[in-house]
């Protein structure tokens, strides 16, 4: 069997063909398995007939598979980060902001509340990311 990569307009595809007969190997990168990278595919690029991992997609592949929160959880999170009465401040003065957050039935990381309040609350992605990650106390 041999394993395959290539370069599309969506990104790197990687295929195994059973054998070489089956491909036009000169299309493609061959690469052994073991050689092929555990960050996930959505992260790789070609460059100079290498796999490289491009940092910032997965930075925000790693964002967007985040676990949901519950509200619950997203407040007890926020309380544990001293963060809470800044949001509840936040939300008081913005409308929207308070519809999102009160009528939420979960929180993504990539919510579009999520990152408004951040920009508010002047917090970088890294420190939403380590609030969101942390462990429920």
């Amino acid at each position: 069997m041999i394993n395959f990569v290539y370069v599309t307009e969506q990104g790197v595809v990687a295929g195994v063909a059973i054998n070489e007969a089956s491909i036009d190997v000169s299309e493609y990168l061959i690469v052994e398995r073991q050689d092929l990278p555990l960050e996930p595919i959505e992260s790789w690029y070609i460059e100079d007939g290498e796999i490289k991992i491009d940092q910032q997609k997965l930075v925000e592949f790693n964002r967007k598979n985040m676990p949901t929160l519950t509200p619950i959880e997203f407040d007890i999170k926020l309380n544990n980060a001293g963060s809470y009465d800044t949001v509840q401040d936040l939300i008081k003065d913005n409308f929207e902001m308070r519809i999102a957050y009160n009528r939420a039935t979960f929180f993504s990381r990539t919510d579009p509340f999520v990152d408004q309040a951040r920009i508010a609350l002047n917090l970088t992605d890294e420190q939403v990311d380590t609030i969101w990650e942390s462990p429920l106390v």
